[in-house]
């Protein structure tokens, strides 16, 4: 994959992975499995979606912490804007839409928000990625 791959109307971009900022806590157990599973099959499959102008990252919180756990030096990523009207982002424990700045606050501060707090989904149709991780390292 070059550095910046067209996919419909977005760009996955690989990004370093000490630049992206996590905003939710995660399930550790349930991390670690899928880093075994990522690690068995070789390959990256599947973007983090991260804001565009602050990298707080809005779906991928568990797969950053696997490209850690790796080794990787960066993952692909897809930069998103709230504004995107294509993303819809909601609390898991209630359909209304997320309070945004909470969600930057929390990546920039490094104060986080609970396990599944938010869900960040593109209602569009977006293929997968498959890149070695001895391309990420």
């Amino acid at each position: 994959m070059s550095p910046a791959e067209r996919i419909s109307n977005y760009t996955i971009v690989r990004l370093p992975v000490s630049q992206l900022r996590p905003t939710e806590e995660i399930n550790i157990l349930r991390a670690r499995e899928l880093s075994k599973v990522i690690a068995e099959k070789g390959q990256w499959t599947r973007p983090l979606f991260v804001e565009h102008r602050h990298l707080v990252i809005m779906d991928g919180h568990h797969r950053h912490f696997c490209a850690r756990e790796l080794g990787l030096t960066s993952v692909p990523c897809m930069l998103l804007s709230y504004d995107d009207p294509n993303l819809h982002a909601t609390y898991w424990s209630d359909p209304g839409p997320v309070d945004v700045d909470r969600v930057i606050q929390a990546g920039l501060s490094g104060d986080l928000m609970g396990f599944k707090t938010t869900k960040h989904k593109l209602q569009v149709a977006l293929p997968g990625c498959s890149i070695d991780l001895d391309d990420l390292r």
